[in-house]
């Protein structure tokens, strides 16, 4: 075993024997692909260490016996295999060797075939070269013949045409078209009969665009179609539609741009003022003569925007229904053949909109000639009603029922911008004029109040901004944005002018200086309000819209002023008649209003004492307050003092009708009292305030109810004294006939007759409606069986009941 042993471990240890050798520092300079053997026994031999020469051939002779018996140790382990490796080799060898025979075999044969080949091959390349040359000449000649043909033609129809003197232009182009396609064909230069026909082609082609353009541009100044239809046949048959049309809406739009240049150029506007006037020794040209040329200029220049853009149109229109005769192409399709080109309509349009606006920025921002900006922006208004009658004159003239109109609403808003520099000037200094005219009529603060004729200024300044721009609805919109920034200034300065504190509600004294204060105020704002509001039926119907707000406010201002001086008098006025709750006359007392009453109830009675202080405040009203208001609220005139009188005595005839209703007993006498009384009401009304005519509702329902009082309770059902009257007073009143066991809602509710007025304020009819309901519903019970339950109660449910 142990020799086994060290048979089968001697060629492992050779193994690690070997790789300690390879992967040892020693040993590795002679691994390098640059190992110098020379340099390293060179170095070796001249090295001082202890280790000599001899030691390290020592070394490296054992390391080489060691990797000798590593070696021979490695042949032995794999010497079969070694030996199979060897056989295939000799195998591959022989294989080789039988490839070499073939390919040899190969070669000789491929010679041998490419000898016999090889003449039959070059006589077939001859022969085809000499086919190919021929077929070039034959092609060339027949190009040559078919154009000595085209042209020929074309001599006998300009020769025929000489001789007629018309030319049909169309099949001339096509002749010169076909031509063109033969030269792009075939190359012919350098043959003289093709060279010879080169000077009458060009004469020909001269000829025929020359006629072609006359023929467009008369076609276009007559808006012909037949003969624009026939130029455009001929540049199609030239293949030059497309740049033709581009060309011919540039060159429009181009021509525009150089005309209004030259009508805002100053040295040429002063020129010509000096030219027309005849020149002289002074300044050239008067500013007068200069600005009436600076416009007639411009008119021109928007004449011919508006002659070019009709005639694009034209010329679109046109393209929009010609198509070729023989291959049916639509010419609009040749011109602009993607979604994406542009139509020579809005090619034009961007060129000219692009120069106008130009045109104008560089007269708006010029150093020199200032005249004409000054004179654009001063006189803004003429130039925006150039620029719209222009825009209003392409769409007159283009309209018609198979295309649509030469400007659409983007092109028209652009056209209008171009401008947009003078339009923004004129504003801020038709602004800084309507602002100064309203610090002139309401300066502001405690200042003294402005002179009629400071107002009157203001108030024409107004209507000639509105008037100035009245013949534009987009200038008049802007400028009624201006005027309603103006007068919304009035109302807050005005605001701040009014007075103020206690002095406004002291209605029981002559009108004081708070008072004639803000009433003076309420008829400035008011006659500024109707001076503006007199405009509105002249302008347009948006800048009428703009100016809506602004007046609004202004006559909000107005009321403002005055509100609480009507307010005191209004609430003085109800407390008069509030005291109707506590006239003994009323209840069948014994008061010198009941006195003298006939058995028949027809003697007279006096009017009672609450009526007696209500006749006198409306008296004291009309004379220390109403009489200060210009117009007067008498006057039919609509103004801000006869809306409140309006107010005012409605709210006076309703707010009697409703306490009246609540009085409870009212005996027989008590009505004929309250009647006499609600008369003399109606006549103080009518007499110190408005005709009751004028008010309406207020006024059929005083006197429905002054007939309510002596219609029996039988025949109330469908009466059309009810339609008159709101469903609550008729209730309330139908109390007063019901049983005292029927409590009214305020006195179940333990509320007086004003507390139960002010709740009635705050809530609408159907939520009073459920309050008399529920009322009606809690005492049924306890009135059952009182008399008079049976007559009132049902009717006083029915009319209860939710609508």
């Amino acid at each position: 075993m142990g020799k086994g042993g060290k048979t089968n471990d001697g060629p492992q240890a050779l193994h690690m024997q070997a790789h300690e050798l390879l992967t040892s520092d020693k040993f590795k300079p002679f691994q390098s692909d640059s190992f110098d053997a020379a340099e390293f026994a060179s170095r070796s031999l001249q090295s001082e260490s202890h280790t000599t020469a001899q030691a390290q051939t020592e070394q490296l002779q054992a390391g080489v016996t060691a990797l000798d018996a590593a070696l021979r140790q490695l042949v032995l382990q794999h010497q079969g295999e070694l030996i199979a490796q060897t056989a295939r080799l000799t195998e591959a060898e022989s294989a080789v060797q039988r490839i070499g025979l073939s390919v040899r075999s190969l070669q000789m044969v491929a010679a041998r075939v490419k000898a016999e080949v090889a003449e039959p091959y070059q006589v077939v390349a001859t022969q085809t070269r000499q086919l190919m040359n021929l077929q070039a000449t034959v092609d060339l000649l027949r190009h040559v013949t078919h154009r000595l043909k085209l042209v020929q033609k074309l001599r006998q129809q300009m020769a025929a045409a000489d001789g007629a003197g018309v030319l049909e232009v169309a099949k001339a182009a096509k002749l010169l078209s076909e031509i063109a396609a033969v030269d792009a064909e075939a190359d012919l230069c350098g043959i003289a009969a093709v060279e010879a026909d080169a000077e009458f082609l060009q004469t020909a082609a001269a000829v025929v665009r020359s006629q072609s353009e006359a023929a467009l541009k008369s076609g276009l100044e007559c808006l012909s179609q037949a003969d624009v239809g026939s130029a455009l046949q001929v540049l199609y048959n030239l293949n030059e539609l497309q740049q033709a049309v581009v060309q011919l809406a540039e060159q429009a739009a181009a021509s525009f741009g150089r005309e209004l240049a030259a009508a805002l150029d100053p040295r040429k506007l002063t020129a010509s003022s000096v030219t027309a006037g005849g020149g002289g020794g002074g300044l050239p040209g008067s500013a007068a003569k200069v600005q009436e040329v600076l416009w007639d200029r411009l008119g021109g220049a928007l004449e011919q925007l508006q002659r070019s853009a009709i005639q694009v149109w034209h010329l679109q229109r046109v393209l929009l229904k010609k198509r070729d005769p023989l291959s049916h192409t639509l010419f609009l399709d040749v011109v602009a053949p993607k979604e994406s080109d542009p139509l020579p309509l809005e090619r034009f349009w961007a060129k000219a909109i692009a120069a106008m606006s130009d045109g104008f920025a560089g007269a708006f921002a010029t150093a020199r000639g200032g005249f004409v900006r000054d004179s654009l922006i001063g006189s803004y208004p003429r130039l925006a009603g150039l620029l719209e009658a222009a825009a209003a004159r392409v769409l007159r003239d283009s309209s018609a029922r198979d295309v649509a109109a030469a400007l659409d609403d983007d092109q028209v808003d652009a056209l209008l911008e171009a401008a947009g520099d003078f339009e923004n000037a004129y504003k801020a200094q038709a602004l800084a004029r309507l602002s100064e005219a309203a610090s002139a009529a309401f300066p502001g603060g405690s200042r003294g109040l402005c002179s009629a004729a400071d107002l009157q200024k203001s108030i024409a300044r107004l209507h000639e901004e509105l008037k100035a721009a009245s013949g534009s609805p987009r200038l008049a919109l802007m400028v009624a944005g201006t005027v309603g920034q103006a007068l919304v200034m009035m109302a807050g300065k005005a605001e701040y002018m009014a007075g103020s504190g206690p002095d406004l509600r002291a209605v029981a004294t002559p009108c004081n200086a708070a008072q004639l204060r803000n009433i003076a105020l309420c008829n400035c704002l008011q006659e500024v309000h109707r001076s503006a509001a007199g405009m509105l039926g002249r302008l347009p119907p948006a800048a009428a819209e703009a100016l809506a707000g602004p007046l609004a406010e202004l006559q909000a201002a107005a009321v403002a002023a005055v509100a609480p001086i009507f307010r005191a008098l209004v609430e003085g006025m109800e407390e008069a008649l509030v005291h109707m709750h506590s006239t003994p006359a009323y209840a069948g007392g014994t008061g010198s209003s009941a006195a003298g009453a006939g058995a028949a109830g027809a003697a007279l009675v006096d009017t009672s004492p609450y009526m007696h202080d209500l006749a006198r405040q409306l008296t004291h009203c009309r004379l220390e307050f109403l009489s200060k208001f210009n117009p007067s609220p008498v006057s039919p005139v609509p103004s801000v003092a006869r809306s409140l009188v309006e107010r005012m005595a409605a709210r006076l005839l309703l707010f009697a009708v409703r306490h009246a209703s609540l009085l409870r007993p009212l005996p027989q006498n008590g009505k004929l009292q309250l009647a006499k009384d609600l008369a003399e009401l109606e006549a103080a009304v009518g007499q110190h305030l408005l005709p009751l005519e004028q008010l309406g509702g207020p006024a059929r329902a005083l006197r429905a109810f002054r007939r309510l009082l002596f219609v029996e309770s039988a025949d109330l059902e469908g009466s059309p004294v009810l339609k008159e009257l709101p469903r609550p007073e008729v209730l309330h009143h139908l109390y007063s006939r019901a049983p005292a066991e029927l409590q009214s809602p305020h006195t179940r509710s333990s509320l007086t007759p004003a507390q139960y007025s002010l709740w009635l304020d705050g809530h609408s009819e159907a939520e009073t409606l459920k309050f008399i309901r529920t009322a009606l519903d809690a005492c049924a019970s306890k009135a059952k069986a009182a008399d008079g339950f049976e007559a009132t109660f049902p009717l006083m449910k029915r009319l209860a009941a939710a609508p």
